[in-house]
């Protein structure tokens, strides 16, 4: 539901996969817009560093086995199914850091790590 809403397109794509690895497809995106949100949506000006440390651990427990609601145990059951690694996760999360404290880059290759970060993870 979120994927049909939120990435129509993505989700119309979607469709051409096998109803499993849809799922698990569908799982990592709701994890990334659920990410996004926390310094895009409408809580953004609540969020702080610790609130994302604290998304970091919960990241971390689900991939333990250790969800803490629907949403991360479809991520939970993924990276048990597949060999998802942790890394393009804690690194999305680091973009969401660099949202909170910075908005400007001084170059190219800084600019590139950024996009890297919070939309090529």
């Amino acid at each position: 539901e979120v994927c049909a809403e939120y990435a129509k397109t993505f989700y119309l794509g979607t469709l051409l996969m096998t109803p499993e690895r849809r799922r698990a497809v569908w799982a990592i995106y709701v994890w990334c817009r659920r990410t996004d949100e926390l310094v895009d949506g409408p809580n953004a000006s609540y969020i702080t560093p610790k609130a994302l440390d604290r998304w970091e651990k919960r990241l971390t427990d689900l991939f333990e086995g250790r969800p803490y609601d629907m949403y991360d145990a479809a991520l939970s059951d993924t990276v048990t199914k597949y060999p998802v690694d942790i890394q393009p996760f804690k690194d999305m999360i680091e973009g969401m850091r660099l949202d909170l404290r910075k908005s400007r880059y001084k170059n190219f290759d800084e600019l590139y790590l950024y996009c890297y970060y919070v939309a090529g993870t």
